[in-house]
């Protein structure tokens, strides 16, 4: 396996904050693996209603997530606020790879780090669809 430079906090323009709850460590004292993917869902959702606009439960369109990958690299736990990154992979006609990193309380280096894929699919008929326009140049301008 080789090792991956450190990921760092001035390669994301869009951030934000979420505050790790009591319920959210482990035995072992430690946010257990399955809520890094619920920090990066946040970080996600949080960025298509904010500099998207993108209303999720009423818009003509929704994203289904096809893939998602963390890579683990620093504990992180309880009581500390972790702020997520985000910026834009990859963009292609009806999907787009979005790239996300969490922060410890003051660390520049990722504790974790991975991607998220999104399909843009017509709300009704649930097939694809293009990205709308208005979204895609958002994606464009945080690539």
């Amino acid at each position: 396996m080789t090792s991956r430079a450190p990921i760092v906090r001035n390669e994301f323009r869009f951030t934000c904050p979420i505050q790790t709850r009591w319920s959210d460590n482990d035995m072992f004292g430690h946010v257990n693996n399955v809520e890094y993917y619920r920090f990066f869902e946040i970080a996600v959702a949080e960025f298509l209603t904010g500099p998207c606009r993108l209303d999720l439960m009423k818009a003509p369109v929704a994203t289904f997530a096809a893939e998602s990958l963390c890579r683990f690299r620093h504990p992180l736990s309880w009581p500390e606020t972790v702020t997520a990154g985000l910026k834009i992979e990859h963009i292609g006609t009806s999907s787009v790879r979005y790239a996300i990193a969490l922060f410890g309380e003051g660390a520049d280096e990722a504790a974790a780090e991975g991607h998220w894929v999104h399909v843009f699919v017509d709300r009704d008929t649930q097939r694809p669809v293009p990205i709308p326009d208005a979204v895609r140049a958002v994606f464009e301008e945080y690539r």
